[in-house]
């Protein structure tokens, strides 16, 4: 997956660039679906056993060393009511 930040005349995007076709199926997910994006504070690791953890740091006293990451998520729909 290649990412870049792309800036012109106040606009910023994240640009998301698939390469697998795994990466192009999970793309295609989000696409024509109602999603929040917000900024958290935290990061994954590796750990034993080869699980993948996500470590949240929200609790630090200071935050400007602490990784920050964008998640997007999708909006799921139940009984009407849209959910996070």
């Amino acid at each position: 997956m290649k990412t870049a930040i792309y800036i012109e005349d106040g606009t910023v995007q994240l640009v998301i660039s698939p390469e697998s076709e795994f990466e192009k199926n999970a793309l295609r997910s989000f696409e024509d679906r109602p999603m929040d994006a917000h900024i958290f504070s935290g990061s994954f690791y590796d750990s034993r056993g080869g699980w993948v953890k996500q470590s949240d740091f929200s609790n630090c006293a200071s935050n400007r060393y602490v990784d920050r990451s964008l998640i997007i998520r999708l909006k799921t729909i139940t009984d009407g009511k849209s959910t996070e």
